[in-house]
Parts: structure tokens; C-alpha cells; sequence
């Protein structure tokens, strides 16, 4: 028999090979998730400082298809201005977002399984409507699920203080502009 230290007890520990309550409880699963651990992700997801320190995420899953999301804002905000072609692309990329931050979060609340059979479950398959279900997701899914919602919302600050022309600059310029079409005018006349 091998002896273990707890502080300056010696106490008999197991004997090698000998079970432990590790070996019979057998490979660990995943803990489902308790309401109060729901109610404590809500509230950490629907704080106004989930984001603070949380970074944009790399990339983004939604439909399937994996988005560089990252890339896509460091490249946008390089732009100087925004220009109107860009700021449709960037207003389509945020109502994406917020669609794809929604559907997550009537995952982690649960919703989306109890609306779903309001309308009769018709567009989304059984696994789907198991995986969206309160019971469907374990404490680790629910986590993740959290952590993704909070870097969809970083993404959406990030995108939000993108430089677009102010105002006040783009009338100053018009002004000019105007200016020195009369000036131009009255140089000929």
C-alpha cells in the first residue's frame, strides 16, 4: 500500500492497480446544463461589458459557410472613407450578424426549439429542433455558444465605429467645390 501527504497527515492511499471511484464512474460526460448556469450566460451575454476585452473572432460559421470575419474588418477599416458600394456591403454583413447573433442566442435561451413548434417545426429537422432544445446542449456547448455570441457582438462594435464621410466634411467640400465653380465663372466673364 502507497501512502499519500494531506498537509502533515499521513493517510493511506490506493494501492497500485487497485479501482478508484474514477474507474468505475467510467468515461466523462458531458454535464447537461442547469437552468442556473442558462440564466448566468444570458445575463453575461446581454451585459453592456461582454465585450470588453473579448476579441473579433477569426472566423464565423453561419449557413454553413466560414466567413474571415477578422480579415474582413481589418481590410475595411483601412479604408479611409467608406464609400457607398463598401457601406451597402458593410450595412448587408451587419444585418447578417445580428440575424446570426439572434439565432444563437434563441439557441442558448432556448426559444428557438419552443418557436418552432408554434409554427409546426416545418424548417428545421429533428436533430436540429434536439440541438436547439434547452436539454440539447451541455455545459460546454452552452459556454462556446456564449464566447461566439459575445465575438459576434465584438465583431458589431467593430463594424460599427468604421470611418464613414462626415457630414460636416462632405458639405465643406461641396461648398468649395460651388466656390470654385464661380470663381471659375467669373474668371471668364
Amino acid at each position: 500500500m502507497t501512502s499519500r501527504v494531506d498537509g502533515d497527515r499521513r493517510s493511506p492511499g490506493p494501492a497500485e492497480g487497485a479501482p478508484t471511484a474514477a474507474h468505475f464512474r467510467g468515461a466523462a460526460q458531458p454535464t447537461d446544463m442547469d437552468e442556473s448556469l442558462r440564466e448566468e450566460l444570458l445575463e453575461r451575454v446581454n451585459s453592456r461589458t461582454a465585450t470588453v476585452g473579448a476579441s473579433v473572432p477569426d472566423t464565423v460559421t453561419i449557413d454553413g459557410v466560414e466567413l474571415d470575419l477578422s480579415e474582413f474588418i481589418v481590410e475595411t477599416r483601412a479604408i479611409e472613407t467608406v464609400p457607398p458600394a463598401v457601406d451597402r456591403k458593410l450595412a448587408s454583413v451587419k444585418t447578417t450578424l445580428r440575424e446570426e447573433r439572434r439565432r444563437r442566442l434563441d439557441r442558448l435561451e432556448g426559444a428557438a426549439d419552443a418557436a418552432e413548434a408554434g409554427d409546426g417545426g416545418a424548417s428545421q429537422t429533428g436533430e436540429e429542433n434536439r440541438a436547439a432544445a434547452p436539454d440539447g446542449l451541455d455545459r460546454e456547448d452552452a459556454e462556446r455558444l456564449a464566447d461566439e455570441i459575445i465575438g459576434i457582438d465584438r465583431a458589431l462594435n467593430a463594424l460599427e465605429t468604421i470611418r464613414h464621410p462626415d457630414f460636416a466634411d462632405e458639405h465643406r467640400s461641396a461648398t468649395l467645390d460651388g466656390h470654385e465653380r464661380w470663381l471659375a465663372f467669373v474668371d471668364e466673364v
